[in-house]
């Protein structure tokens, strides 16, 4: 019983001399891959201003075009509106050929 007590404490001791190293080390390999994270993010920020700046201008123009058309779309509506009044108008005020009872 002493035996697996002494072998018990010996694997602890050594796993616990593992964390520490681990601890030791895992900073500053944190701070290198947050460096590499940081480096990544900075390149693409520099390659991501380019496209956005044409996307924009794709925006843009599509945007114009759009607006164009919903302009002419909206002539076109209220032109059959005032057609669609006018027929309208003029049925209503045709005198009606067939006698009333």
């Amino acid at each position: 019983m002493e035996q697996a007590r002494a072998a018990a404490e010996k694997m602890i001791a050594q796993l616990q001399v593992m964390i520490d190293q681990t601890g030791k080390t895992a900073g500053p390999v944190l701070r290198d891959v947050a460096a590499k994270a940081a480096e990544l993010a900075a390149v693409a920020a520099e390659n991501a201003g380019p496209v956005a700046h044409k996307a924009a201008d794709v925006t843009e123009h599509v945007g114009d075009r759009l607006a164009a058309r919903s302009k002419e779309l909206a002539a076109d509506l209220r032109k059959a509106a005032e057609a669609a009044r006018t027929r309208n108008a003029d049925e209503g005020s045709k005198p009606d050929d067939a006698p009333k009872a």
